[in-house]
């Protein structure tokens, strides 16, 4: 099992609040834009890995594709099959590690967000990963991935904030991703990442703290592993979903989107 702060993402509503902030709607045209261009046509199906809440499956299962939600801990995939069920959207899951998985389709489009890959901890796994993927992208299929910025793994800047506090639902949550102290080890470029979490309601309150591993990735890595595997080509690079932005060291480059097409 790919290691992850299990015992954050367990609690799957806090969770969903907490990153309620970012764009689906938005963030679902970037997507589809990406696959159509170097797909060359409009992708049909799609299947979110390390999906969590899964609010993007859920949007595109909304406009109509086949869409399937593919995470390692069940709370998640729970609450993800009953947000779509109040709105109505059919959602298939799959209770799966995201470097072995095995699917009875084909996908267009395969997208991994929020920055899980930093949880492929060494190049095996992430050679794994990309096996499998490819497995389950039809010919030409596209695969978009969403990680850190490399400068949050050199110490010359910070990409995001990583305090904040989201609330909705009478429910009121605090995340506090990574603290001081947490250790980097420069050889392997491994982060030793505490997050905090916590939440109040009326009826209810506590906190999670847990550390766990995550890699930082650079570019010439992802671009070497993405060769090395051979099942892939890297057709382009982004900074940010939304607004589409190039990937450059500008500020507003607060991400590392590389863009894979299934050879």
């Amino acid at each position: 099992m790919t290691p992850s702060h299990d015992r954050i993402y367990e609690r799957a509503r806090c969770y969903d609040i907490a990153f309620g902030f970012r764009d689906v709607a938005a963030e679902c045209d970037a997507l589809v834009a990406m696959a159509t261009q170097h797909l060359g046509r409009t992708p049909s199906s799609v299947l979110e890995l390390a999906a969590g809440p899964a609010r993007h499956t859920i949007e595109f299962a909304r406009r109509g594709l086949a869409a399937t939600a593919l995470d390692a801990v069940p709370a998640m995939l729970e609450y993800a099959s009953a947000r779509a069920s109040r709105e109505g959207v059919s959602l298939q899951v799959a209770c799966a590690d995201m470097i072995d998985f095995t699917l009875p389709r084909r996908f267009d489009l395969v997208v991994l967000l929020m920055d899980s890959a930093s949880y492929l901890l060494d190049n095996d796994a992430v050679l794994q990963h990309l096996d499998c993927v490819a497995r389950h992208l039809v010919p030409g299929g596209v695969y978009v991935i969403e990680m850190s910025h490399p400068r949050d793994a050199f110490g010359v800047g910070a990409s995001n904030n990583t305090h904040w506090t989201s609330e909705a639902d009478g429910l009121q949550v605090t995340m506090c991703w990574g603290q001081v102290g947490d250790a980097f080890d420069p050889v392997t470029q491994i982060d030793e990442v505490t997050v905090t979490m916590d939440w109040s309601s009326a009826g209810d309150s506590g906190r999670v703290v847990e550390r766990a591993r995550q890699r930082r990735f650079t570019a010439n890595e992802v671009d070497a592993l993405v060769r090395a595997n051979g099942a892939f080509e890297v057709v382009a690079w982004g900074g940010l979903l939304v607004p589409p932005l190039p990937f450059d060291n500008a500020p507003a480059a607060r991400r590392m989107i590389p863009v894979l097409r299934a050879t």
